[in-house]
């Protein structure tokens, strides 16, 4: 069987497909979670800038992405994080984030808290687009 350089990028670039050591620069983490008890449907997308060892993206929830909430934060020691989501408009309410890298495929496992959410263990995948 013959394998193509473009079967090979496409499964590259999928993270949960090849556990590596360490994660590719410039990656993002994106999912759409479903809602769970006191967890509602949650969209994350996550950028990392592994220079300065930060995380900033967005997370929205309920129907059509009614809410929306500015997440940032830094890594506390080796993998593990902490983020601050600021909701955008609407009840300027604020949810703190914590996780961590799980390795060795270097997903996003993450727990938020704050009023009326509370969700645990979110296994996040990331992604790395294709170079130009």
């Amino acid at each position: 069987m013959r394998v193509t350089t473009a079967v090979l990028a496409s499964v590259a670039v999928c993270g949960g497909a090849i556990a590596q050591d360490e994660p590719p620069p410039n990656r993002v983490y994106t999912l759409h979670s479903s809602a769970s008890g006191p967890c509602p449907a949650l969209d994350w997308h996550i950028g990392i800038n592994d220079v300065k060892k930060t995380l900033t993206g967005i997370v929205a929830w309920r129907e059509d992405m009614e809410n929306l909430a500015r997440v940032s934060g830094t890594f506390k020691s080796g993998t593990s994080f902490e983020m601050t989501a600021h909701e955008v408009g609407g009840q300027n309410r604020t949810a703190e984030i914590s996780g961590y890298l799980r390795k060795p495929d270097n997903y996003m496992i993450s727990s938020i808290k704050g009023p009326n959410i509370s969700c645990e263990n979110i296994t996040i995948p990331w992604f790395k687009p294709p170079s130009p």
